[in-house]
């Protein structure tokens, strides 16, 4: 099975060249990127970094811009990497659930090829993921197959650019309560929600949710994946760098060192083979 890196972020050539742009009228994307030696990656540079880390495949979102020109020109791009790229590039689209043409957005990413959505940052888009439009981004999901991913963020611990403007745990288990047939990734180990599901409850709620490792090791100690991996089981577990927050080769390096070898075949890339399954 190939080695998967389910949490990736790429940008087009012109967006990357127009930073301050950027920055200038997207307040979420000035947080997370005004700092010019913030990473920006292209496509390009993501099949890069793959072949480095021997990476074959890679789930590729962009950011939760506002406007809709800048979500356009995001999606033109995911598309077309993956189009140049087929096999090895899988694109999760942008949408902005605040714009009234969301679902339009969404539909027309699909027929193109797009996996899914994410990463889905609600309240940076100011749109209340337990809202009409959120739960109708998941009925959608679900009646396509698409996968959502969420920025989830752990409610305590130390402030950082990004953290906030997500989805909380506890907003994602109840929207995933409610959509049993939406198969959903919640981000950066879920912001600690897999630690509940040692409840009967929140286990049957969280049925069709993945937790990926997108930033792991920025937040929690060397143990905190195998501690996902048990509670959640060996098939709920997504490898994900966050590339190019962090390197792919490294976090996998880490990862098949923690992990023994068969439960690190499934988390960095059977499970996500399973998950976005042709």
């Amino acid at each position: 099975m190939p080695t998967i890196d389910s949490h990736t972020h790429v940008f087009a050539a012109a967006q990357a060249e127009a930073r301050g742009e950027l920055c200038a009228r997207d307040a979420a994307f000035a947080e997370m990127y005004a700092h010019p030696k913030a990473a920006i990656a292209t496509p390009a540079e993501l099949l890069a970094a793959m072949d480095a880390a021997g990476v074959e495949r890679a789930v590729a979102a962009g950011f939760a811009f506002t406007a809709a020109a800048d979500i356009g020109e995001q999606n033109a791009c995911l598309l077309a990497a993956m189009r140049e790229a087929p096999r090895r590039i899988i694109p999760l689209a942008t949408i902005n659930l605040a714009d009234d043409s969301w679902r339009r957005v969404a539909e027309e990413a699909l027929a193109a090829g797009a996996r899914g959505f994410g990463e889905l940052r609600p309240h940076n888009q100011r749109w209340d993921p337990l809202g009409a439009a959120g739960h109708g981004l998941c009925d959608l999901a679900g009646a396509a197959g698409a996968v959502l991913l969420w920025h989830v963020s752990e409610p305590v611990g130390h402030t950082y650019p990004g953290k906030h403007g997500g989805i909380s745990p506890a907003e994602l288990c109840q929207l995933a309560s409610v959509h049993p047939a939406t198969r959903m990734i919640a981000a950066h180990l879920g912001g600690g929600l897999p630690f509940y599901l040692q409840m009967p409850e929140i286990r049957a709620a969280l049925a069709n949710v993945w937790f990926d490792t997108a930033a792991a090791s920025l937040l929690y100690d060397e143990h905190s994946v195998a501690r996902a991996v048990d509670l959640a089981g060996t098939g709920r577990v997504l490898f994900g760098s966050d590339y190019p927050l962090l390197s792919p080769s490294r976090q996998l390096q880490r990862l098949r060192a923690l992990l023994p070898d068969g439960i690190a075949q499934a988390v960095c890339g059977d499970n996500a083979a399973t998950l976005f399954a042709d």
